[in-house]
């Protein structure tokens, strides 16, 4: 199954005043404007560099869609842009006289500022917090010895959950092939290169190692494709 969220409704009280501000002061790009009636618009927006959900600008009809212009979520903060660029688009802001309602601050997640578009609803704008490249190793055993089978696997899985524990690994997978239950693929995948680097030179690792139960017949550094 597959589903997505398409459009947003902000309930404005001008077609065109909401397109200016949203083209013109916070560079979203106009998808669509067609008239359906005499008093009706379809008006879509979207941030540049978007490609899924877009916000339809929707013109209060009655007194009761135009009470919730500006505050449709009861003072909660409503939509969060993110961007690519915290500093530019903050800066852009401030340009065009758009008022901020919390200054920039660093979380977890990343640089976040609260502002009002042209009718009080509260916006997130965040750059979030750039990942590290996790750092991924498969490697091919080959058990040396048939009869030390179990043995060899029991102590494969003793070197995972010793792993496992490590603070810079994410995941440590142990594979056998059906057809040859004397080859064993590991799936590794370390927060970073230096995290690898010091699994390899672990004591549980090395231990494993003197035990002399596999050989590596191939050993590979790999990317993630999501």
């Amino acid at each position: 199954m597959k589903q997505n969220l398409t459009h947003i409704a902000i309930v404005v009280d001008d077609y065109d005043n909401a397109i200016q501000f949203y083209t013109q002061k916070l560079n979203f790009t106009l998808l669509e404007d067609t008239k359906l009636s005499d008093t009706k618009r379809w008006v879509l927006v979207r941030p540049k560099g978007a490609n899924e959900c877009s916000l339809l600008l929707a013109k209060g009809a009655n007194d009761e869609q135009i009470s919730r212009i500006g505050n449709q979520t009861g003072g909660r903060v409503f939509l969060f842009l993110h961007t690519d660029n915290f500093k530019r688009d903050y800066q852009n802001l401030i340009d065009n006289n758009i008022k901020i309602v919390r200054e920039p601050s660093f979380e977890d997640y990343g640089t976040v500022a609260v502002f009002e578009d042209l009718y009080g609803n509260l916006w997130d704008l965040i750059e979030p917090k750039k990942t590290e490249e996790h750092f991924y190793s498969t490697g091919i055993l080959k058990i040396k010895d048939l009869t030390k089978t179990d043995f060899t696997i029991s102590q494969l899985r003793n070197l995972r959950n010793q792993t496992l524990l490590e603070s810079g690994n994410v995941s440590f997978d142990i594979k056998q092939l059906k057809d040859d239950p004397t080859k064993i693929i590991l799936w590794e995948c370390f927060k970073n290169e230096q995290s690898f680097n010091d699994h390899i030179n672990s004591k549980h690792l090395q231990d494993f190692i003197k035990l002399d139960l596999v050989e590596l017949e191939n050993g590979y550094i790999t990317n993630n494709i999501e």
